[in-house]
This record gives structure tokens, sequence and C-alpha cells, in this order.
């Protein structure tokens, strides 16, 4: 189960007690008292086993209210199961950038078995739902599917906060469908008017309607283009530890800067620099070369390094 929704659940337990217990003694009442207080002892190391235990999956609850939720009866199946599939959309295509370094711009995800999260529970007394990590087995430091959904979570606070720096900043490193897939996610929760409250291990986030409308017209008012195959000639400079390059196309003008591919740095890069005609040769490369631009701001373009296809005399 998610820590802090347990937590809460073991303290409502122990209020509950604690409010049982007022006015009761071993006198007046020996069978109740000894059976109460030895339920909130239990209920007292369990609170004390989970506060101390670390939890190292992906785990994460949705809790809705609004348009489609009929009290805390139930909630509009075809909204739900929208909502959640548009969430381990995210979810799989921020895996995807962090792992391979990059999203398709169509076709299959990358790894995206890899990231598939389950949903284990209706929790109860709100209309919410519980989503965890799918592997099973036993984790002892963050699995890296749990790192994704905390940096999705991040994304959609930045996204809907009042302040644009930390969606600007989340753009830099964003796929296009990830921001088209962000768009859709609030359009759905806008159009039916939904609120939403995300609940992980360590932090709870509110949504209202302010704030979903705000991620909706961000998401929809930024657009990335990639051109992902463009070849480039001239003379380059790589700094591995940075993941860094610099390609000098003519002496004397700007040279074009960006960061080293993640994919090209794990397969090809340190076979390159070890055969020692990589740094300052001319070289055929493949750049992928990214444009960002939404309203009342200047057009960003960044450059990475994709390939290094041959050198050139």
């Amino acid at each position: 189960m998610l820590k802090k929704l347990e937590l809460q659940s073991l303290r409502a337990d122990i209020s509950s007690l604690d409010r049982l217990l007022q006015g009761r003694t071993a006198e007046n009442d020996p069978i109740g008292f000894l059976q109460l207080n030895k339920r909130r002892a239990a209920l007292a190391a369990k609170l004390a086993e989970v506060e101390m235990a670390a939890q190292h999956k992906a785990a994460v609850a949705l809790f809705f209210a609004g348009g489609p939720v009929v009290g805390s009866r139930g909630i509009d199946a075809t909204f739900a199961g929208k909502t959640v599939a548009l969430f381990q959309d995210l979810v799989s295509k921020q895996f995807a950038m962090e792992e391979v370094g990059e999203v398709g711009r169509r076709g299959p995800v990358a790894l995206q078995a890899n990231s598939d999260l389950l949903v284990t529970n209706v929790v109860r007394g709100s209309v919410g739902l519980l989503l965890e990590e799918a592997d099973q087995n036993a984790a002892f430091a963050d699995t890296q599917l749990k790192v994704v959904v905390d940096h999705v979570i991040d994304t959609l606070a930045a996204a809907t906060a009042p302040a644009m720096d930390a969606f600007e900043q989340a753009l830099d490193g964003m796929a296009p469908r990830f921001l088209t897939a962000l768009g859709d996610f609030f359009e759905v929760m806008d159009e039916r008017r939904a609120l939403l409250r995300v609940v992980e291990s360590d932090r709870e986030i509110e949504f209202n309607s302010e704030a979903i409308q705000r991620g909706r017209e961000r998401a929809r008012a930024a657009d990335i283009d990639e051109q992902e195959h463009e070849e480039f000639v001239g003379k380059v400079f790589i700094l591995p530890d940075s993941r860094r390059f610099e390609l000098r196309i003519i002496d004397g003008e700007p040279p074009i800067t960006g960061m080293v591919a993640r994919e090209f740095a794990r397969r090809d890069l340190e076979a390159l620099l070890a055969a020692g005609n990589a740094i300052g040769e001319r070289w055929r490369v493949r750049i992928r070369t990214r444009t960002l631009t939404r309203p009342a701001r200047p057009m960003k373009i960044t450059y990475t390094l994709l390939g290094m296809i041959e050198r050139v005399d």
C-alpha cells in the first residue's frame, strides 16, 4: 500500500480508539479497557514500523472530485479509464526519455512494458485509484520507475503552478509526444470539470479547476519541433564527462553546441574517443535540432549529437 495512505489510515484508527478510551478505566470497564488498549498498542507498533520503512517502488494515488464524480459513491468509468490511460502514457514516455534518451515521433514507445503500473486498489472514503509498480521483486533503492513517476508528478505540478519558471525548465528536456500527452491529460480533466489530488509516498498535491485549466493552456500553447537526422560536417570537440559537444562548421563562425545523446554515449562514444581520431577532426555527424516555441517568449533552439558517421578529410 502507498506509505502516506497507510500512515493516514493507521493514525485515523488510533484517533478512533483514543475517543473510545475516553472515560473508560480498568475499574469501570476492565474487559473493554484491556481490549482497546491492546488494539491501540498493536496499531502504534504498526505505525512506527511503517514510519521507519522506506518506499522504493513506484506508487501513486489519484483522487478525483468534481464533474465525473458522484459523491463518494463512484466515478464515471469512461473518464476514469481515460485519465488512468493518459497518466500511464505520460509515465511510459518519460521512462523512455530517461532510459533511452528519446521518444520516437511515432510508433511504439521504447521499453513500455518496463513502465507499466497496476491499478491495485480503489481507495475507500473517497473516489480514488491506487496505481503501483507491476514488478513484485524487492527493491532496496528507488527503482527507475519510481524516479520516473516522481518526475511526471513534478511536471504536472510545474505545468499548473502560478509561476511559469518551473514549466519553462521542464520544457527543456520534454519530448514532443510527452507534451502532447500532457495537454491531452489536462484537456480531459478540464472538459469534465474534474478536480484532482495526487498522493505519493511523501507528498500530496491538489489540482483545482484553475490549475488544471492553466496546465491545459500552457501545454497546448507550447510547440516542440524536432528534426532528428540532420547531417553536418565540421570539426568535432567532445567533453565526455559532461556529455557536451561542439561542432565547428566554418572556422571563425559560432559553433553548434549541445548535448551528446545518451544512447550514443553508451554505445559508441567511448570506443571513438579511445581510437584517438574523434577530437578536433572533421566528421560527418547526425544532429537532432529541437525548436521550442511558446507565446510571448523567444524561440529556443537546442542541438543533440546523435552519432558520428564518418571522418571527412
